[in-house]
């Protein structure tokens, strides 16, 4: 698989009235998750990416899956959550939000190719998505999900297509 065949989509910055506590936690985690998707491989866009780019997110990342033209897409949180949505795209989730209308109208090429994992922290999540797609997995002794926690299993995933 070539670095043009992935792409990850980081989560974005959407707290209002942070401490400093949080934000400084936000950067260091994207710092870490940065450094392990190039250690798989493949195109990372950040939340930089998203700011400097002057466009909300979701329509940040549509404009570049039409430009890249990725085999997989990689979202975390809530680009996981804006991800949930497109067909006809091979995709591996990390917590998503997971409402009632991403479930309907799912084809089973969609069910097919996309892959998603959940922490304890989205148990409702989980249990709604696992509803109707068949590969997801639960980590319910994890509070919060990382690329590190998954590194083997997104290269299993990747390997296998």
């Amino acid at each position: 698989m070539n670095d043009e065949d992935v792409v990850f989509f980081l989560p974005y910055w959407e707290e209002e009235n942070p401490t400093l506590d949080i934000q400084t936690g936000f950067m260091i985690s994207e710092m870490f998750e940065e450094d392990e998707c190039q250690k798989i491989g493949g195109k990372v866009y950040t939340n930089t990416d998203y700011y400097n780019s002057g466009k909300v997110p979701k329509k940040f990342i549509r404009d570049a899956i039409r430009k890249d033209h990725p085999r997989w897409v990689i979202g975390i949180e809530n680009t996981a959550t804006i991800l949930i949505s497109y067909k006809r795209q091979k995709k591996i989730l990390i917590n998503p939000k997971v409402a009632l209308n991403d479930l309907n109208w799912v084809t089973s090429e969609t069910i097919r190719d996309t892959y998603a994992f959940f922490s304890a922290d989205h148990e409702k999540d989980y249990e709604m998505y696992s509803r109707v797609y068949r590969n997801v997995a639960f980590f319910p002794a994890e509070k919060t999900l990382h690329i590190s926690d998954l590194s083997a299993a997104i290269r299993g995933i990747l390997a296998s297509d």
